[in-house]
């Protein structure tokens, strides 16, 4: 693409430098480590580094256009066209979108948003649009997926340049469908800025990242952007559609928010446009009957807990209502899911006990967890956790020690991405004046795993909570790769060896 193609749709510039209007461009980059010969560079003021810092550097490494809020004292010096907007930040979105030639416009769009479930729900629609044959690609907590090539997830939304970028090696690889985690750091920073959302889904709002938005009324409304930005034109002749979870207080925030067509799903509001009935659950798997349509189809999920039932909704309405597949079609997908990695997962290598992976780290998302593994047990529930809002909301940590010791029988404290704080200043936070219940500290998470497997007895049960599949441990500022299914999976081996 032409420069002068690509900057015309920037309003209000100012441009200086060499004229470079006619040049074919080779890439869109925000990061100096991606820049090469004839790319457009858009400096971004981020909380670690100013990319107007490194203008010289990228320009002797064959930057010929840059976009800037500052225009640098030496710009005459510098062989580029320079290109002065108000916010680069919001301008990276635009630029992007015309760049990759409106990727998402091209393609079914359905965007995940709430505090918990997103990841599984994601996941579920992933799976069952595969299962149908269809080529999909994911943007999430756990990876981004394009088809059948996976990437490791920094950030469960990436920038609106590397979201625009996946976007656009979707459509190359042939896929038609993309569902992303919207999550709300990336809702208030603008990163889903011209992701042309067809349909998006609301699933919960608990207390979790109110070190950013202060209240939960402004986490609230940072939600209820996604339903706000999706516009009111129709998508291939019909309207955007909003499926929305009635058992949420802070539905009618997101219902008020969106000009979409509003689907609901409810566990047992039947004025919902789907909800169930006669909920029954053994090891691993939970059975319901779903009612839909004036009809009741029996489901059988391989997951435990309501919530999974609640997230399995979402996904079945988003099949049916938003893709329009037959409802039979539907269900014999459902029937070859084999579940979510780090979602109440079952890990099984021959122990007599149960262990148990989930992502749950929110006080309703470990509420839920403990409340179902307590009412299983026979022995002792074990449960293995920290709190991975190391250096940042730290006032929920009360609330999540007052469930562990309300349901666990013991528990085993352990970092949980700390970055810069202490392990032992966020367990006091979290152990609070609570004596009733045993519990040790072992900081290094692997430990502690193998603390727990070695203490475990028949019929036991431990919960590892906090990571779920999340593919790092963030330790200060560095991000250790860490694979918690694989760490409990080996340890367990290895203990069944001795």
């Amino acid at each position: 693409m032409e420069v002068k193609e690509l900057v015309s749709v920037l309003s209000d510039t100012q441009v200086l430098g060499k004229d470079y209007s006619t040049l074919e461009l080779s890439s869109i980059v925000n990061d100096t480590r991606k820049v090469k010969e004839n790319s457009c560079f858009i400096a971004i003021k981020g909380e670690q580094f100013d990319g107007h810092q490194a203008l010289a550097s990228v320009v002797k490494e064959g930057a010929k256009l840059l976009i800037v809020e500052d225009i640098p004292d030496n710009w005459q010096e510098m062989d580029a066209m320079i290109v002065k907007v108000t916010s680069t930040y919001r301008a990276q979105a635009i630029l992007a979108n015309k760049f990759y030639n409106m990727p998402s416009q091209q393609l079914n769009l359905v965007a995940v948003t709430g505090t918990n479930g997103k990841t599984t729900t994601s996941t579920m629609i992933s799976d069952l649009l595969m299962a149908l044959g269809r080529k999909t690609g994911l943007v999430g907590t756990i990876h981004y997926k394009v088809d059948q090539t996976y990437y490791p997830a920094v950030n469960t939304t990436p920038n609106a340049l590397e979201l625009q970028s996946l976007y656009a090696e979707m459509l190359s690889a042939g896929c038609k469908d993309a569902i992303i985690e919207a999550s709300s750091h990336a809702l208030s920073l603008g990163r889903i800025w011209y992701s042309d959302v067809d349909c998006a889904i609301f699933t919960n709002l608990t207390r979790e990242h109110l070190d950013f938005h202060k209240t939960m009324e402004h986490y609230a409304y940072a939600k209820s952007l996604l339903f706000a930005q999706m516009g009111q034109q129709f998508h291939s002749g019909k309207p955007r559609i909003a499926i929305i979870n009635l058992e949420d207080p802070y539905h009618e925030v997101m219902i008020a928010a969106t000009a979409a067509d509003i689907v609901t799903y409810s566990l047992s509001d039947t004025k919902a446009t789907a909800y169930v009935s006669d909920i029954e659950s053994q090891r691993g798997t939970t059975t319901f009957v779903l009612h839909y349509a004036g009809k009741a189809h029996t489901v059988k999920l391989p997951m435990l807990g309501e919530y999974n039932i609640s997230n399995y909704l979402a996904a079945f309405l988003t099949m049916t209502i938003y893709y329009g597949f037959p409802v039979e079609d539907v269900l014999i997908a459902t029937s070859e899911f084999r579940g979510v990695t780090g979602r109440m997962q079952s890990i099984d290598e021959g122990q007599d006990f149960t262990a148990i992976v989930d992502f749950a780290h929110t006080s309703d998302a470990l509420e839920r967890v403990l409340q179902e593994l307590s009412s299983r047990k026979t022995r002792k529930l074990i449960a293995l956790t920290g709190h991975s809002g190391g250096n940042r909301d730290s006032g929920a940590r009360p609330e999540l020690g007052d469930l562990l010791f309300k349901y666990a029988d013991e528990i085993v404290f352990t970092a949980d991405n700390p970055r810069f704080e202490g392990v032992d200043k966020i367990v006091s936070e979290l152990v609070q004046q609570h004596t009733e219940k045993p519990y040790v500290v072992i900081e290094k998470r692997e430990e502690a795993i193998e603390y727990a497997i070695t203490h475990a007895g028949t019929d036991d049960i431990i919960l590892f909570a906090g990571k779920g599949g999340e593919a790092y441990q963030i330790i200060k500022d560095e991000y250790i790769p860490y694979d918690e299914v694989a760490v409990v999976r080996n340890t367990l081996k290895k203990q069944l060896t001795k």
